[in-house]
């Protein structure tokens, strides 16, 4: 039996540190492997590619190194110990991860994506893409995060993430973005509101300055552009309720409980509303996808995902206009 190596030694009752083992281990995992599946010291070097002292050696000291003993001679071969049959099972999963990695960082057919989206993207825009996608890329791997703009962008900034669908787009000069597509935010009012009778005059925000504003709540994308409307309006909205989406804020103003400013409704104004185009400001909604800076986060980007950025960049801007509202 070996003697364990110093930096392995604890107190006299305590086993060897897993973090120190650990690393022993770690660049010898393809070694332990060739050796478990030739039970043959000369071929398990021919099939690492090195010479047989080599291997000798570096089997010696690695079973120094631990304190343990992983071979047994067994004649003119070898085999595992009870160690080493304890060991083998983790070290061949670890090199199946190793190898998934490496597929993921090199192969554009096998890779993954981590996507993070507005929810309201999340009902058909992300579903249609995805499926499109994988027609022609089945085996590419996807981590979906639905959340929030503020939440999404920061996802992003902090290599969480590949790519994000959001809206607005990015400031962060560490960030670049593309606009795929721009919606027109209107002012929303309930059907009987006074400012409802002139539906197709452009109204400025303070003419509802008096009255009760459903705004979405902080960290949403539609809220931060509704308060740089504001802001530039000189005014203060009063808030009558704060909505965690579009659909639900649309829903608030239908039930006479305030007014909104949101996205235009493709389909028409809700039941219930009338949009009244903004007037004094650029009120407009850009959505598009945003991605880390070239140079930023280590400067390398796995080639599935380039391969989607192309994708959501080409048809984006014929099927967001189609999808959303």
């Amino acid at each position: 039996m070996f003697s364990p190596c110093p930096i392995l030694k604890r107190m006299k009752d305590d086993a060897p540190d897993p973090d120190a083992l650990a690393r022993v281990l770690a660049p010898r995992l393809r070694m332990i492997q060739a050796i478990a599946t030739t039970e043959h010291i000369t071929q398990a070097a021919e099939a690492l590619g090195i010479p047989q002292p080599t291997l000798s050696r570096s089997l010696a000291r690695l079973q120094q190194e631990l304190g343990m003993d992983l071979l047994q001679r067994t004649g003119r071969g070898v085999r595992l110990t009870r160690a080493g049959k304890l060991l083998l099972p983790h070290a061949e999963r670890a090199l199946a991860d190793l190898r998934q990695a490496t597929t993921e960082l090199t192969d554009a057919r096998a890779g993954r994506v981590a996507l993070t989206f507005l929810p309201t993207l999340g009902v058909e825009v992300v579903p249609t893409l995805l499926r499109d996608f994988r027609t022609d890329h089945p085996h590419v791997r996807f981590t979906l995060t639905q959340e929030p703009w503020a939440q999404s962008l920061h996802r992003l900034t902090q290599g969480k993430a590949d790519l994000a669908l959001t809206s607005p787009l990015p400031s962060d000069p560490a960030l670049t973005s593309a606009t795929l597509h721009t919606q027109a935010l209107r002012l929303v009012v309930p059907e009987h509101h006074p400012l409802a009778h002139t539906p197709h005059t452009p109204t400025p925000v303070t003419a509802a300055a008096g009255g009760e504003f459903i705004l979405l709540k902080p960290g949403r994308g539609v809220r931060h552009l509704t308060n740089q409307i504001t802001e530039h309006a000189g005014i203060t909205p009063r808030v009558a309720f704060e909505a965690d989406d579009i659909s639900t804020a649309r829903g608030l103003v239908a039930a006479g409980l305030g007014v909104s400013i949101l996205p235009a409704r493709p389909k028409g104004p809700l039941n219930g509303t009338v949009e009244l185009p903004l007037h004094g400001t650029d009120a407009r909604r850009p959505i598009g996808l945003a991605w880390p800076r070239q140079g930023a986060g280590g400067g390398y980007e796995p080639p599935a995902v380039t391969l989607f950025r192309d994708h959501v960049r080409r048809v984006g801007p014929h099927l967001i206009p189609d999808l959303t509202g």
